[in-house]
């Protein structure tokens, strides 16, 4: 058993340079998942003179561990905006979402890009008495909006009512990603910022050792590094997720459940890719209990996983990205609820028109500056989450929890170290033999390296007094 993604182990890696030299660029994008090769994309077919940073390897983060689909039938997102924003709100975010969709394959098509692309229909289902008449409103919310809507039904889980759309995608994420950068002009791996500086008309971008000069920043990481101007922490949760990669003989499925806890299933070449066990990040802190809890629900459809990894979605509280200006010239493009292949695609479209100053239907909708009720209610609620987060960090014992290459132990209550970010504690994940942060979904490898954000420093552990040492 492999305990990475399908999609890393599918693919010949792509190799890049690391940034050299101190640079002046139009456009800076600090982030090369989805998103920030997105907006590469659309943005270097106009005037402007675009680079982009990555702090790892291109496509390898958030991106990597997704399940690949693009779908506008979103579990119970769509019930969400519609319940506490409005018709109006959730009929446009609904028509985003198959633009967006439209867009990933219009680009697939112009560019011949090879990442498995196979179109199915896309179903939602509840086993739960009590959601019966949310999926009928669900129902009536897409017919109203001339979506067509069929009753089906499936093998895989023991459904009370299911629903099902046609116009959907599955597709290989890196592939895919591979595939919008084809030119690598003027992009750099293993380059982490770690500090932005306005001065005048320019921002000054600085890694450890050069600095990049530019006149926009888009901050395409998954969950940006700094807390000001933005207030980012308050602004969004975690979500994480355990998933699988199983040989079967199921064929162009795509399934989700309509509810917490969730249940996302869809097939790839020989494989059915199994996601469960979803939750705030810092409400469970056992990995290896819900990684066994999900080998035990494979077990019971009798399958056997052959990959084994995790995922952590940023989460807003509206249910809706941010996307759009955060000061000016400053640019953020994330939160986007588990859904976010087909947005991170769109949110180059947007920015493009931003930057461009054109018109965009989708400027508003998306603006991160954005203030509704679900906004104020879920910055009080954010707050507690951080805090409770902390705490559960430090209380967490670990005894030996690893050997590998070094051995890496903890004793009692006492810390190995500290995420760099907000100085969360530090945990191990045994079955990715990842250090994880209970908070805000930073990781680093067994040897401190920071291979997720919104860390952008590495972690010291080889001079750690409780590394190598047997208690």
């Amino acid at each position: 058993m492999k305990n990475i993604s399908i999609w890393k182990d599918t693919i010949d890696m792509i190799s890049l340079p690391t940034l050299d030299s101190n640079q002046e660029t139009d456009v800076l994008i600090i982030g090369g998942g989805i998103t920030g090769c997105s907006n590469y994309y659309f943005l270097s077919k106009t005037k402007y003179k675009v680079m982009l940073v990555e702090q790892n390897k291109i496509g390898m983060g958030v991106t990597s561990n997704s399940t690949g689909k693009l779908s506008f039938l979103q579990n119970d997102l769509l019930n969400k905006i519609l319940d506490n924003e409005g018709e109006e709100v959730a009929s446009k975010y609904l028509k985003s979402q198959i633009e967006a969709i439209n867009l990933v394959t219009e680009i697939i098509k112009k560019e011949k890009i090879n990442c498995d692309l196979v179109k199915v229909k896309s179903s939602v289902y509840t086993n739960n008495r009590s959601e019966v008449k949310k999926l009928k409103e669900l129902e009536d919310f897409l017919i109203k909006n001339d979506i067509n809507v069929l009753h089906t039904s499936n093998n895989l889980v023991k459904e009370k009512d299911e629903i099902s759309i046609d116009n959907t995608y599955l597709f290989h994420p890196i592939k895919f990603v591979y595939g919008l950068i084809k030119d690598k002009k003027n992009i750099y791996e293993n380059t982490s910022i770690k500090k932005i500086v306005e001065k005048g008309n320019y921002y000054y971008c600085y890694t450890d050792n050069y600095v990049i000069k530019c006149k926009y920043v888009i901050i395409a990481s998954h969950y940006p590094y700094f807390l000001l101007p933005f207030m980012f922490p308050i602004k969004a949760y975690l979500e994480k997720s355990y998933l699988s990669a199983t040989i079967s003989n199921q064929n162009n499925i795509s399934l989700i459940s309509y509810s917490n806890p969730f249940i996302s299933i869809r097939t790839y070449n020989d494989y059915l890719i199994y996601l469960s066990n979803s939750h705030l990040i810092n409400n469970d802190l056992d990995d290896k209990k819900n990684f066994i809890e999900l080998q035990k629900k494979l077990k019971d459809i009798k399958l056997i996983p052959e990959y084994l990894w995790s995922n952590s979605d940023v989460m807003t509280n509206d249910s809706m990205p941010y996307i759009g200006e955060i000061k000016e010239r400053m640019i953020i493009a994330t939160g986007y609820n588990t859904w976010g292949l087909a947005s991170s695609v769109l949110s180059g479209s947007i920015i493009k028109d931003i930057i461009l100053k054109n018109d965009n239907e989708y400027i508003n909708l998306f603006d991160p500056k954005r203030i509704n009720v679900d906004q104020i209610i879920g910055n009080i609620t954010n707050i507690y989450k951080n805090i409770n987060g902390f705490v559960k960090s430090y209380s967490k014992k670990q005894d030996k929890v690893i050997e590998k290459d070094n051995i890496y132990f903890y004793k009692d209550n006492k810390v190995l170290t500290k995420c760099p970010h907000l100085k969360c504690k530090l945990l191990l994940n045994e079955v990715e033999e990842t250090w994880d942060c209970p908070c805000h979904g930073s990781r680093f490898t067994l040897d401190g390296k920071c291979i997720s954000g919104p860390s952008n420093q590495n972690i010291d552990v080889k001079n750690s007094k409780y590394n190598n040492k047997k208690y």
